[in-house]
This record gives C-alpha cells, sequence and structure tokens, in this order.
C-alpha cells in the first residue's frame, strides 16, 4: 500500500511544475540521502531556519522547504533535486464525526458543511459566549448530546430559594419555568427537539449535530398561555440587560429566541403586548424567531400569532422539505412570513437519549435561530463593529444578512416576504469576503409605534439615514400596491429621526411603510385597526 502511494507521489510531483503558489512552499526529493547539496544552497542564499522552512518528511528522501518567491527558480535548477511540486494548503472539510449525520439532509440542504469550515459557533470575537433562547414546552435537560450545551447560570445555586445573583429571579441556574418560578423543567419532547436542531453538541460522536456546535442554549418553559410567552420573553431580556450592565458578569448574552409555537387564527391587532416584545428585545439586540402555522393558509388572510406582529426584529418562518418546496401543510403570506427553512425530514434529538424525524415548522424556525448565532461567532471583527455602541443596528444587520444572502426558490416565490430559503454558508461567505470593506450606508426603519395602531392614532415612524443620502423618501402603499402617500426627507425630518402619519386618514388594513434613498429602499408593515 505505501509503495502504490509513493508510486503515485512520484508521479504527481515528476509531472510539469505548476507556479509557486503565494507561501513559496515546495515539495522536493532530492536525489543524495543526506541533503548536504541543499544546505549548501540554504547558505549560500543567506537562509535562515526561523523565518524560512527546511525540513525533511518521514518518506523516503523528501523535504519541505519554503523560500523567498524570488528564489524558487534558483531552487528548481539545483542538480541534487529529483523532482519538486508546490506543497499546498489543506483545505479543511468539517464533517461532524456524529454518526447520525449521515441523515441529516437539512444541514446539507442550507450548506452547513461549508459553513462550518468558517466557524462552529460558540463565542462572538469579542469573547462573548452566544446564548440562543427557546421558549417552549419543557426539555430533557440532560440529554446526552445537549448537556454540553444547555447555559448555565453560574451565579445561582439551584433550589436554595433566593436569588443569588439579584436577576429578579429564583433559582433560575439552568433556565427558567415561567409557571413554576424555578428552574425545573417538564420532560417534553418538543422543546427537546427544538434545541437540537439549534445546537446539538457536533464532532462528539453521539446522535447528531445541531447548526451550532458550540452555542449555549438558554432553556425557558412553561408557556402554555399568551402571558407566560410574555414572562418567557421578559426573561431573555431581562438576562441580556444583566449581561450588558454587568460587562457579561451576570445574565447571559443572548442574540436570539425561538418559539415554535403560538395561536391559529389570531392577529396583530387582537396582541398587541406580545407584538411588542418584539420591538423591546430588538432595542436590546435580540432577533426572534417564529414558526408558521403546521396548516396550508394565508395568515394574512386567516392570520396567526406570533406570525401577523410586524416588529422588523422577528423573523416568520414557513417549513420546506427535502426537495426544497414548501410543505403542503405549511402556513405562508406574502407580507407575514418571511422566509422558508428546512423542517419535514429533520432528524435531532428527543426524549430520553433518542433521535427521530422531527418535522414541521416547529423544526424550520430553529433552523433560522441558529444560523443567526452562528453569524455571531463569525471571525470578522468588523463586521459586529457596534455591537457594543448599538446592538439594535447588529441585530437588524444580521437579519438582512440573512434574508439577502438566501437562496431564491420558486415554491416560496410570492408567498413569503422574501420569496427565499436560507442558506447560511453563503452568509457567512458574505461577512469573510466584505471582511473590513466599509460599512453599507445606513438606511432603516428601525420601528413603528404603535403597530398595530387605532385607525384614529398618531403614529410615529422611527428610522436611520446616513448624511451622504441626499434624497430619500416616505411612501405609504396600500395591501394592493397602490401609493397613498410620499414625503421628502428634508433635513429637518432627517435630525428628528421620525415621521408621523395621522392615522384618521387610514382605514382599517394593512399597509407597507417604504423609505428609500439612492439605490436602496426598506419596507416594514403597518396595521390599522378601526
Amino acid at each position: 500500500m505505501i509503495t502504490t502511494i509513493l508510486f503515485t507521489l512520484l508521479l504527481n510531483l515528476l509531472a510539469p511544475a505548476t507556479p509557486a503558489e503565494p507561501n513559496g512552499r515546495w515539495l522536493v526529493e532530492l536525489q543524495t540521502q543526506d541533503g548536504e547539496c541543499l544546505t549548501e544552497w540554504w547558505k549560500a542564499n543567506g537562509l535562515d531556519n526561523t523565518t524560512f522552512l527546511r525540513k525533511k518528511l518521514p518518506v523516503g528522501n523528501w523535504w519541505v522547504v519554503a523560500v523567498p518567491a524570488g528564489l524558487s527558480a534558483s531552487l528548481m535548477e539545483q542538480p541534487c533535486i529529483a523532482s519538486i511540486a508546490p506543497d499546498q494548503k489543506i483545505e479543511w472539510r468539517k464533517q461532524p464525526n456524529d454518526p447520525a449525520y449521515a441523515n441529516q439532509g437539512d444541514m446539507n440542504l442550507i450548506g452547513m458543511p461549508k459553513a462550518w469550515d468558517i466557524t462552529t459557533g460558540g463565542v462572538t470575537t469579542s469573547g462573548d459566549t452566544i446564548v440562543v433562547a427557546l421558549i417552549d414546552e419543557g426539555y430533557q435537560t440532560d440529554h446526552q448530546d445537549l448537556i454540553q450545551n444547555i447555559w448555565v447560570n453560574r451565579q445561582e445555586i439551584q433550589d436554595d430559594g433566593i436569588d443569588n445573583d439579584n436577576n429578579g429571579y429564583t433559582d433560575d441556574r439552568i433556565g427558567y419555568n415561567v409557571q413554576t418560578g424555578d428552574d425545573h423543567h417538564l420532560l417534553k419532547s418538543h422543546g427537546t427537539s427544538v434545541a437540537g436542531v439549534v445546537g446539538a453538541k457536533g464532532n462528539n460522536g453521539v446522535g447528531v449535530t445541531g447548526v451550532n456546535w458550540n452555542v449555549k442554549i438558554l432553556l425557558i418553559s412553561g408557556a402554555d398561555f399568551e402571558s407566560d410567552v410574555i414572562a418567557a420573553y421578559q426573561y431573555a431580556l431581562d438576562m441580556r440587560k444583566l449581561y450588558d450592565q454587568t460587562n457579561g458578569a451576570k445574565g447571559a448574552f443572548v442574540v436570539v429566541t425561538n418559539l415554535s409555537g403560538g395561536i391559529n387564527n389570531a392577529f396583530a391587532a387582537d396582541h398587541p403586548l406580545w407584538c411588542e416584545m418584539y420591538d423591546k428585545l430588538g432595542e436590546e439586540g435580540i432577533l426572534s424567531v417564529a414558526a408558521a402555522p403546521n396548516q396550508s393558509i394565508s395568515v394574512d388572510v386567516d392570520g396567526d400569532m406570533p406570525t401577523t406582529c410586524t416588529s422588523p426584529y422577528m423573523i416568520a418562518v414557513t417549513n420546506v422539505d427535502t426537495d426544497d418546496e414548501i410543505v403542503g401543510n405549511a402556513g405562508y403570506g406574502a407580507t407575514s412570513i418571511d422566509i422558508g427553512a428546512p423542517g419535514h425530514g429533520t432528524v435531532t434529538t428527543a426524549s430520553v437519549n433518542l433521535y427521530k424525524e422531527f418535522p414541521g415548522t416547529s423544526a424550520a424556525a430553529p433552523h433560522v435561530a441558529g444560523a443567526i448565532a452562528l453569524l455571531y461567532s463569525t471571525p470578522c471583527a468588523e463586521f459586529l463593529y457596534d455591537l457594543d455602541s448599538d446592538p439594535s443596528n447588529t441585530a437588524r444587520r444580521i437579519r438582512d444578512l440573512i434574508f439577502n444572502t438566501a437562496k431564491i426558490n420558486n415554491s416560496l416565490n410570492e408567498i413569503t416576504v422574501t420569496g427565499k430559503r436560507i442558506q447560511v454558508d453563503a452568509a457567512l461567505k458574505a461577512t469573510v469576503t466584505d471582511c473590513g470593506a466599509p460599512i453599507e450606508t445606513m438606511l432603516e426603519i428601525t420601528s413603528i409605534r404603535p403597530n398595530p395602531a387605532a385607525s384614529n392614532s398618531q403614529i410615529k415612524v422611527y428610522f436611520k439615514i446616513s448624511p451622504d443620502i441626499q434624497d430619500a423618501y416616505f411612501e405609504v402603499f396600500s395591501s394592493t400596491g397602490a401609493k397613498l402617500y410620499e414625503i421628502k426627507v428634508d433635513q429637518t425630518i432627517a435630525q428628528l429621526g421620525y415621521i408621523e402619519l395621522d392615522g384618521r386618514n387610514l382605514l382599517a388594513a394593512v399597509y407597507m411603510i417604504t423609505l428609500r434613498g439612492g439605490d436602496r429602499k426598506v419596507t416594514r408593515k403597518l396595521v390599522t385597526t378601526i
């Protein structure tokens, strides 16, 4: 076997030499065993062993040599060299060794192997431990494939009845149950499966892998009612605020929440407190992901909570199958459902220390939540340049990157906002490719308040716009695309940072608010009620 390998290597090396690599590294076979001729040439050219490499390999009389580019031709001319070829850099292909990974077609569909070549998640370039907050019915907290990635509040002592870290919550060491007021979670397979999609431990030789191999998962359970959901979001928000206030000494660096549940046939206008939470989370730098209903309905028409909420910090996700087609029983909506992700055919963790197929939009949403968390671990520090000063802007840029780099999907066209399915490797590649490049011109609608709004109320549309954009306009369109209103953003409006709309001029309906300037345009949805 060894002889065959060496013979093949020799054939490759005896082929005509290819141009030198930028690193100047060469594989060299010497005709003499002692390597003296190479040593003499080395000395004659004034090379040293600290800056330039000269090392014998443990196979035959082969050496690896790294020299300045200008000396490559001279090296090739040495009579004692039998053959020479570039020592090409290995491109590592990260495939996890988890035994069930072969069944995870969802990960291949969204480009995870190439994404993992860039990062496998865990921390930001500043050393912040990235946390995904899950809101679900319960979890197996000691699952063999999750336990290493479950976030632990090490400032808290479990079951002592004391709020040890003074965060306003008692006994929240392993997440928080909003109903029981402690960290005792019901053993439920649904939450366990969602957690596995986001962050089952990767490359540990066990079970499956999540989108993130090393992310931390904050478990929040007991969300059986709307009030519970609001309390769950508040807990995630409080933990991020505490982290920011204490410079990481307490709390958790939550960057995204995931809710794979909701209320069918409900509209945002009837749940203002719930919808408002997404803006509050977003202002702190937290995006939220929500699953569309597992029904073949237009949520624009038939309603759904929370996917009809209009916050720019909430991403609504529908379900595609292994053929990259929207699933027949998945919700859609051209103004409410943002993007697609694989759900049908997903294999992930389940109770108790089991693994199973986990179909539905409940599986699709955590793929997006996991992707968001992974983007926070990009090796490009410049991408997170304003993470401390303006975390909400960082969150919006990550949302936009997810949308802009997603793959066009004909089955989602005209029934989702983007008409696309997430493509994680493309999103990460974009952060690396553009690293160090000037940040794009700022043009953003940051929030609309109130939203939903009563038709007799004053509505404020808040925005950010770069001074270099000279001609910018706000426009209001009906749901059918008819332009109803337009105003130019003059210097006074730009300094104010918002415009006001008189709700008395708007019927109870869905409107699209557009801010355009230069070659850029952003659009947000406004809902008005009677």
